[in-house]
């Protein structure tokens, strides 16, 4: 993993995105601290959202509403819209 360090603080993140490449790397600020950063992609998107208090929260109330009986099918939804 490439490791680049930073000591001039005024450079944009962006030079320094490129500048580690497309697999990301760590990045390095001497006497401070070390930050890991990695490409979004599905598998690291899906990891993160399945660890969202706020998603996971909302999930909850979704199936309490559905459990409820307060859901509307695809069927009805397309008939609303028009579909």
């Amino acid at each position: 993993m490439k490791i680049k360090q930073v000591r001039d603080l005024s450079v944009s993140l962006g030079a320094v995105l490129k500048s580690l490449g497309a697999k990301g790397g760590v990045l390095e600020i001497p006497g401070e601290k070390q930050y890991v950063l990695l490409p979004l992609n599905d598998d690291l998107l899906d990891y993160l959202l399945e660890r969202s208090p706020k998603l996971i929260k909302e999930c909850e109330q979704i199936r309490a509403r559905m459990a409820a009986g307060r859901f509307v099918t695809h069927e009805e939804l397309k008939k609303r819209l028009g579909a």
